[in-house]
Order: structure tokens, then C-alpha cells, then sequence
């Protein structure tokens, strides 16, 4: 059976409030019925005024009225009539200072309830297998993390808010009118009943389209713009730059296009029930002029009507815009649905074990085809490395190598066989504890916007500056560190853009030495450098032969290798040879 948009968001929310949250959103629309309450009090205390400005004799006819005139002992009826009207005004003063705190209790609810979803999606992206998180693209997951979560408590969590509270304050009032005045009721139904179906039927499904379309668009926009900052150099030495420009510009007019048309649904509802009302008044006021000989009761009965429609009005438009909203952004509970099955965010749930490397790490018979892949692209390898090896790997693009080497970081998992460390398979109950022991430095290094320090240490708040000046020395950053004037205080710049290629590459370096990593992995970390920086690079990699690291080198450059104890060979995911580098240098030569 298919749930309602309320059913579905209901259901949706409760799944991220704790137990404590619930407890709030309970006293929270209790807060909101009460304000509900006084609403409609506010209402029904401006009708005596009405009644007596009409038709002052009924202080005396009517016997609640009589009984307060009497008890208090007003000198005139108009004396009475400015005590009610004093007495209305301060309670509206009263009630609106109660509304504003029950509306300050609210947004600080759905602030909380925000923060603790973003952290939910953040954890939830970060927990998914590497493969799933490669392939998603920064723009989508930045939509998801970041902008999904504000839209879901705005438009989603907010607006249930509002149904609630608007739907008590027009059951009150209209129980309230139909017990006092059934010729009154029966007016507002017949006027405004059909007038809010009728524009809640031709806006939701299009609402629900708008919803979707803007958030297709958002990854699309912010993609464009991560592209376009990110080669900024290439794009202006080919000119390339309005090109990029022109098709950011393209979707963001359509998603402002889509924003006006869905700020132009919202306020259809308001100015269609704004005219069916006024229709109503011009109804009741032609027919005592025409059809009734009673004006001063048609007129009570406008002036009872005004004020309902007054204060109904408001809060029609405020439902049809709350079940819009619903409608409009459902694509926000399937976004934050995603990736929630538990084989896919596990990681966290596991309970870890140590793990420790003495001897040696064993690839026995290791296979692996990626999830979407028919065939593998690792083939049964075979290899054994002790502590402190030196160990090489070459082939051409796309043999398996980089593979290899993030079934080893635990990044992918393999098919089938398995790696020991010193005896034990690894598996995802040692995977945090074997990570610990691992350094990584690939190609493309990573690089935060902060300083040296921050880079080495990746925001770690006791740092141990004896150990982070040893690792920049062993990186062979020692010189270029002592020569700036704020030291490992410099800032780096966005994506290290004021360091060199083999700077940031030293760095990275530093970084898995600060870690006292015990297995370090490089990843064709030279093959974009120069020859000059390349060689910078491996004199650091050289220094690290005097440790008991254990480094796994990726390299198309052969000279990269030069220090290894050997150096293995892959061919479309096969293991097809082991050599010494003077061989293979022979064979180049």
C-alpha cells in the first residue's frame, strides 16, 4: 500500500531522531497545541466586540456578557466595551510573545535535528566501500553530505511542523463556529473547502516535478564549477574558460527558472483563497441588501465572517504551502535513503582486533574483478615480502598494479585468496588496526589548504613536534622547511598550490613518516615529476632503506626502483616475472 507524502515524511524523521529528539518533538507540539489554543482564543474574544459595537444592548440580554458588566460594575456600556477591547489587545501581546518562543524552541529543534543529519550522511559516505565512493563524483556527494540535509529540515521537517499547528488552529475555529454559528460554518465550508482541494490538486504533481528537476541540476552546476576551478591554468591557455562558463550559466538559469516557477506556486494558494473570500464577503453583503429585511444581523454575520476568513486565510495557504513543500522535496528522504543497507556501512558496527607486523605479508592466490566488471583484473598472485623489504612494481597502464595495491590498503576487497601479516588474514575486523600501520603516497597527493604542519600532521591536536621535524628531515624537507620565514607554520595554499610537484610529494612522504608507518605505499608518486624533482623524490625514498619500513614502490619510471630488493612484473593482472633492477636496466639499455 502506497504511504501518503505525511506518512512518508513522518516515518522518515523518526528514523533520525534519537530517543531524547522524540521527547522534544512531543513537548514541542504540545507547546503548539497550546499556541493553537490561544489562537483561537484570540479570535473568539474579538466576536463580544463585534457583537456589542452592533448591537450594545446584548450586554444586557446576553447572560455571560450581563454577568462580567455586573460583577465589575461597569458605569456605561461603552466603558465596557473599552475594557474588552483593552483586555483583547494585551492578551494578543501576551499570545505573540508566547508564539515567538514557541517558534524560537522550534527552529532551534530543526537546527539540531540539521547538524545531526549532515553528520549522518558525512559518516554514512565515508563508511562506503571505496569503489562506491570513487565512482559517485564529488558533486553529488557534496550535494547529499551538505545541501540535502538543509533542504530535508526546511522544507520537509518544517512544514510537518506547520501542518500540525495550522491544522489544530482551523479545527478549533471551525468546531468553534459551527457550535456558535452553523449559518457561518456552513458558508466558510461551502466557500473554502472545495477552493483548497481544487488548488492543492492542480499544484501538487508539479510541485513534485520542480522538487526533482532543481535537485538533478545542483550536482550538474556544482560539478561545472569544480571543474572549472580546478583547471583554471588549462582552461585559460586554451581558452576554454566561456566555454565552461556558458554551460554553468545553462543550468543555472534553468534551476532559477524552476526557483521562480515553485516561489510563484506558493503564492497561488494565498491569492486564490484571498479572492474566493472576498467573493464570499460580496455574497453576504448583497443578499442583506437584497434578500433580508434583518441587516444588523447580516451584518454581524460579515463582520464574524471577516474575522474567521482573517484568521483562516492564513492558515489554509500555510497547509497548501507545507503539503507543496512535502510534495516538492520527497526527493530528499530517497537521497538521504541511499547506501543506508547495513552491507554497505558496516565498517563502523565491527568490532576491531589488533593486529601486528613482525615478519612478513603474504598475497596468496589473490583475485579481484571490480563490482561492475565481467572479468577479473587480478589473476591468483603470488608473493611474499619481509619486514623491511625494499619491493618494486612495473607494468604497463591499467595491468592491475594500482589494484594491487588497494587490496592491500584495504580499499577493495579480494574475490578470492588472501593477504596474511605475519601468519594472519586480513579482514574487516584488523582493517583499522592494520591501516594504522600503513603510509600512502600516490600521484596525485593530497593536499589540505593549511599549513606544513598542518599537512604533515592532518589537524592532529597534540602534536609531537620532535617526531614531525624527524619526518620532514628523513622526507629531505629539512632545507625548504629551515628556509621559510614561518617555518612549518607557512601555509601551503589551495591544493599546495605555493609548493612544487616534489615538495608535495616529500610532504606526503612526512605525512606517512609522522604516522610511523610501518608498510609504505607509493604509488606512481614520481611519474608526473621532472627528472631533477624525481630525483629530489627518490633520495627521499633512498633514506628510508636505513629503516625497517617496508615500502611497496609503483613505478612506469625504472629508476625509480633502483633501490629495491626486486621487483615484480604484471601483465593483464598476472604475476609474469620477478627481476633485479640492473637487469631490467640492461635490458632498457
Amino acid at each position: 500500500m502506497k504511504k501518503s507524502i505525511i506518512g512518508k515524511s513522518i516515518e522518515s524523521v523518526f528514523y533520525y531522531l534519537s530517543s531524547k529528539q522524540k521527547r522534544k518533538a512531543f513537548l514541542l507540539s504540545l507547546l503548539l497545541l497550546f499556541s493553537s489554543l490561544m489562537d483561537v482564543f484570540g479570535l473568539a474574544s474579538i466576536i463580544p466586540v463585534i457583537k456589542i459595537a452592533s448591537e450594545p444592548k446584548i450586554v444586557h440580554t446576553n447572560k455571560y456578557l450581563s454577568f462580567v458588566y455586573t460583577k465589575i460594575g461597569f458605569g456605561s456600556v461603552q466603558d465596557f466595551l473599552l475594557f474588552l477591547i483593552i483586555s483583547v489587545f494585551v492578551f494578543f501581546v501576551v499570545k505573540n510573545l508566547f508564539v515567538l518562543f514557541v517558534n524560537y524552541r522550534q527552529v532551534r529543534f530543526i537546527s539540531d535535528v540539521t547538524v545531526k543529519v549532515i553528520d549522518m550522511q558525512y559518516s554514512k559516505y565515508y563508511q562506503l566501500p571505496f569503489w562506491y565512493f570513487n565512482n559517485m563524483g564529488s558533486a553529488k556527494i557534496l550535494n547529499h553530505v551538505n545541501t540535502t540535509p538543509d533542504l530535508y529540515c526546511s522544507f520537509l521537517l518544517q512544514p510537518l511542523f506547520s501542518l500540525f499547528s495550522e491544522f489544530m488552529i482551523i479545527s478549533f475555529i471551525v468546531i468553534g463556529v459551527a457550535l456558535y454559528e452553523p449559518v457561518l460554518f456552513l458558508i466558510l465550508a461551502v466557500i473554502l473547502g472545495p477552493t483548497t482541494y481544487l488548488i492543492y490538486s492542480s499544484l501538487e504533481g508539479k510541485s513534485r516535478e520542480l522538487g526533482q528537476r532543481m535537485d538533478d541540476l545542483r550536482p550538474l552546476s556544482y560539478g561545472i564549477l569544480l571543474d572549472s576551478y580546478m583547471g583554471y591554468v588549462d582552461l585559460k591557455l586554451t581558452n576554454r574558460q566561456k566555454t565552461f562558463q556558458n554551460k554553468f550559466l545553462k543550468f543555472v538559469k534553468e534551476y532559477a527558472n524552476l526557483k521562480a516557477m515553485y516561489q510563484l506556486f506558493k503564492m497561488i494558494p494565498t491569492k486564490s483563497i484571498e479572492t474566493i473570500a472576498i467573493l464570499g464577503i460580496v455574497l453576504i453583503f448583497t443578499y442583506s441588501l437584497v434578500l433580508s429585511n434583518h441587516t444588523e444581523n447580516i451584518l454581524a454575520l460579515l463582520g464574524l465572517f471577516v474575522a474567521a476568513a482573517y484568521r483562516l486565510m492564513p492558515s489554509i495557504n500555510r497547509i497548501l504551502n507545507a503539503l507543496m513543500s512535502l510534495k516538492s522535496h520527497q526527493f530528499t528522504i530517497d537521497n538521504l535513503e541511499l547506501y543506508r543497507d547495513k552491507h554497505q556501512n558496516q565498517e563502523e558496527s565491527i568490532e576491531q582486533k589488533p593486529i601486528s607486523f613482525n615478519q612478513d605479508i603474504a598475497f596468496e592466490n589473490v583475485s579481484y574483478k571490480f563490482p561492475d566488471g565481467k572479468k577479473h583484473v587480478l589473476n591468483d598472485i603470488s608473493l611474499k615480502v619481509q619486514k623491511g623489504e625494499k619491493i618494486g612494481f612495473i607494468g604497463s597502464s591499467g595491468a592491475g598494479k594500482t589494484t594491487l595495491m588497494n587490496i592491500l590498503l584495504r580499499f577493495y576487497n579480494e574475490d578470492s585468496g588472501k593477504i596474511l601479516v605475519d601468519g594472519v588474514p586480513l579482514t574487516e575486523q584488523n582493517m583499522k588496526s592494520w591501516r594504522k600501520l600503513l603510509g600512502y603516497v600516490r600521484q596525485d597527493v593530497f593536499i589540505m589548504e593549511g599549513t606544513i604542519e598542518e599537512n604533515i600532521t592532518l589537524g592532529d591536536q597534540n602534536v609531537d613536534y620532535n617526531r614531525l621535524y624527524r619526518s620532514i628531515e628523513q622526507a629531505s624537507l629539512n632545507d625548504f622547511v629551515k628556509s621559510l620565514p614561518k617555518g612549518i607554520k607557512t601555509s601551503v595554499g589551495e591544493r599546495g598550490s605555493k609548493l612544487s610537484g616534489g615538495q608535495k610529494q616529500r610532504l606526503g612522504i612526512a605525512r606517512a613518516l609522522y604516522k610511523n608507518a610501518e608498510v609504505l605505499v607509493f604509488d606512481e608518486a614520481t611519474s608526473a615529476l621532472d627528472n631533477e624533482t624525481e630525483r629530489e623524490v627518490t633520495e627521499a625514498i633512498k633514506h628510508l632503506s636505513d629503516t625497517d619500513i617496508t615500502l611497496f614502490i609503483v613505478a612506469h619510471r625504472v629508476t625509480t626502483l633502483k633501490d629495491c630488493d626486486r621487483i615484480y612484473e604484471i601483465k593483464a593482472g598476472e604475476l609474469v616475472g620477478q627481476h633485479q633492477y640492473d637487469d631490467i636496466f640492461k635490458t632498457i639499455m
